[in-house]
C-alpha cells in the first residue's frame, strides 16, 4: 500500500508512457482541443497534449464520458490527468509523431496543475527546406512558421459536392525558401481577412498542426479539418526571434489573382532565372513564333499613363468592377462585379502597369498585375490611390521604377504570336540585387535562331541547348543548399 500511495505522487515525462502501465501521472498543457465526430466513434473531445519538456501527445474522450469530463478541460490550462489508458497512436495525418495516444477511462483523474511552467520548448517546427525536399513523415502533422509574402482570393469549391472556401498563400522562412500553403474553410477567412486589413505591415504566420501535401512532386502544406491552430503576429519571443532571422529586404505582402498561380508554382525564384526558362533578348521574344516562358534582364524606361496604373476591383473576387450610376443609402457610388451577380460598394484598387524596356536589339511592353507590380513598388496600389490626383500623373513610388533594372520572367502566347497583342505578361519580377548581378554576367545569347521553346509551366528543359543536364541538377542543388543555420535551433529548447 505505501508503494502504491508513493506512486501516486511521481510525475511521469510523456516520452516515458508504455501501454504496459494504465496508472501513470502526467503535468500537461492542453495546447490544442476541439469537438470531432465520426461514424465509428461518434462524439469526441480531441486534444493534444504538451508537457514541460515540449514532448506532445493526442489525447482523446470518447462519447460517453463528454459529459463528465467536458467542462473540466479547456485549451490552454495546465492540468494533472492520472489513470488513464496509452494504446497505438496509428492511421494518417497524426498530431504528433509519439507513438501512443491517451484515452480517458471514467475513473480518470483530472485537476489543475501548480506551476506549470509558462513556455515549453518548441520541438515541432518544420525546416521548409525538408518539406520541399520531401524528407518529413507526411502521416504526421508539423507546426511551421512563416512570412506571408502573397495571398490569392477566397474561392469556393465543391468538396464531394458541399461548398468550402479556399485560399492559396506563400510563405518564406527565414533563409528565404518559399514554400505554398492551402488553407480551407474558417482558417481561410481567418488569413484572408487580417491579411487584407494589414498589407502595409509583416505578418508573420504560426500554423500548428498542419498536413504536408504532395501533388506531382512538389511538396506544399495545408490546414487540417479542425486540428490546426492558426497565430498571426502573436506577441512572443519565437516571432521576434525570427523576424530578426529574415532577410532585409522590406518584401512587402501581395495579394494576388490565385487563378494565375497555384501550389505547383512554389518553384523558387532562382530556378525560375537561371535553370528552367530560357534567356532571350527584347528583340528576341518579339520576334519569337514559340508559345512559351522565357526570362531577361531589362531596365525600366517609362509606364504608360494613358491606359492607367490602376484599377478597381472586387475586394472579394479580385476581379475588374463597372461604374454604375446607382449609389447607396449613403450616396456611395455602387460597382458591379460579374462574379458576385451584384452591386456594392466594397472595391479596393490593384495595380496593371504597363512598363516600356529597351535593350540594344530592340523593345517592348511588358504587363504587371498587382501582385508582381507591388514587390517591384513595394505599395499597394490602395495605398497609393487618390481619386482627386490627376489621372496623367503617376504616383512618385510608381514613377521611382523609372532606369531600374528589373528581373522578368514574362509569356509569349498565341495572341503576342499572331500580332494581337503588344503586351507581354509578367509572371515573376524581382529587384533583387543578387540575383540581377549574378544574371547579368551570364552569356548573352547570340541570335534569335536558335531560340528553343519556351518552358510552358514548369515543364520541358529550355536551355538544354546551353546547359548540360548535370549543370541544371547542380543549379537545382545549390537553390535548395539554404544556409542551415537555421533560426530553429534559436528555439528555446532545441
Amino acid at each position: 500500500m505505501a508503494m502504491l500511495a508513493k506512486s501516486k505522487n511521481i510525475v511521469s515525462l510523456v516520452r516515458e508512457l508504455k501501454p504496459r502501465k494504465d496508472t501513470s501521472r502526467i503535468e500537461v498543457r492542453i495546447i490544442r482541443l476541439w469537438k470531432n465526430y465520426n461514424k465509428e466513434s461518434g462524439n469526441t473531445i480531441e486534444m493534444v497534449f504538451a508537457d514541460r519538456e515540449g514532448t506532445r501527445i493526442h489525447a482523446s474522450v470518447g462519447e460517453q464520458l463528454i459529459k463528465k469530463y467536458g467542462e473540466r478541460l479547456h485549451e490552454g490550462d495546465a492540468i494533472v490527468v492520472q489513470l488513464f489508458k496509452v494504446f497505438d497512436a496509428i492511421g494518417e495525418y497524426r498530431t504528433t509523431p509519439h507513438p501512443y495516444k491517451i484515452g480517458f477511462y471514467p475513473t480518470t483523474f483530472v485537476g489543475k496543475a501548480i506551476d506549470f511552467p509558462s513556455e515549453v520548448p518548441e520541438k515541432n517546427f518544420a525546416d521548409f527546406t525538408d518539406i520541399l525536399e520531401g524528407k518529413i513523415d507526411s502521416s504526421c502533422l508539423v507546426d511551421i512558421i512563416g512570412q506571408i509574402v502573397n495571398f490569392g482570393s477566397l474561392e469556393n469549391k465543391s468538396i464531394k459536392g458541399k461548398d468550402n472556401m479556399r485560399l492559396l498563400i506563400e510563405l518564406r522562412d527565414h533563409s528565404n525558401v518559399k514554400m505554398m500553403c492551402t488553407l480551407w474553410g474558417g482558417y481561410a477567412k481567418q488569413v484572408y481577412d487580417y491579411s487584407m486589413s494589414n498589407m502595409s505591415i509583416m505578418i508573420i504566420c504560426i500554423i500548428r498542426f498542419c498536413s504536408i501535401k504532395e501533388w506531382k512532386g512538389v511538396y506544399s502544406i495545408s490546414s487540417g479539418f479542425n486540428s490546426t491552430h492558426i497565430l498571426l503576429n502573436p506577441t512572443c519571443s519565437l516571432v521576434d526571434e525570427f523576424k530578426l532571422c529574415l532577410p532585409d529586404d522590406s518584401l512587402a505582402i501581395t495579394n494576388k489573382d490565385s487563378s494565375q498561380w497555384s501550389v505547383a508554382s512554389a518553384t523558387s525564384v532562382r530556378a525560375r532565372f537561371f535553370v528552367l526558362n530560357e534567356r532571350l533578348t527584347i528583340r528576341d521574344i518579339v520576334d519569337s513564333t514559340l508559345v512559351g516562358t522565357f526570362v531577361t534582364l531589362r531596365t525600366i524606361e517609362n509606364i504608360d499613363t494613358e491606359r492607367g496604373w490602376q484599377y478597381l476591383s472586387c475586394k472579394y473576387h479580385n476581379k475588374k468592377v463597372m461604374p454604375t450610376t446607382n449609389v447607396d443609402d449613403e450616396n456611395r457610388p455602387l460597382f458591379y462585379c460579374n462574379t458576385c451577380d451584384k452591386e456594392h460598394i466594397d472595391v479596393i484598387p490593384r495595380f496593371k502597369l504597363i512598363v516600356h524596356v529597351k535593350d540594344d536589339t530592340g523593345e517592348g511592353n511588358f504587363l504587371l498585375f498587382d501582385g508582381n507590380a507591388q514587390v517591384l513598388v513595394r505599395r499597394s496600389a490602395a495605398e497609393l490611390y487618390d481619386e482627386n490626383l490627376d489621372e496623367d500623373l503617376l504616383p512618385e513610388a510608381v514613377s521611382d521604377l523609372f532606369g531600374k533594372r528589373i528581373l522578368f520572367e514574362v509569356s509569349v502566347d498565341a495572341d503576342n504570336i499572331k500580332g494581337n497583342s503588344s503586351q507581354y505578361v509578367v509572371r515573376i519580377a524581382t529587384a533583387d540585387r543578387e540575383l540581377i548581378e549574378e544574371f547579368a554576367v551570364l552569356p548573352v545569347k547570340q541570335s534569335s535562331d536558335d531560340i528553343s521553346s519556351g518552358s510552358g509551366g514548369l515543364s520541358g528543359t529550355p536551355l538544354s541547348k546551353r546547359k548540360s543536364q548535370d549543370e541544371q541538377q547542380s543549379s537545382l542543388e545549390d537553390q535548395h543548399s539554404v544556409n542551415k543555420k537555421l533560426f530553429l535551433k534559436k528555439v528555446k529548447g532545441e
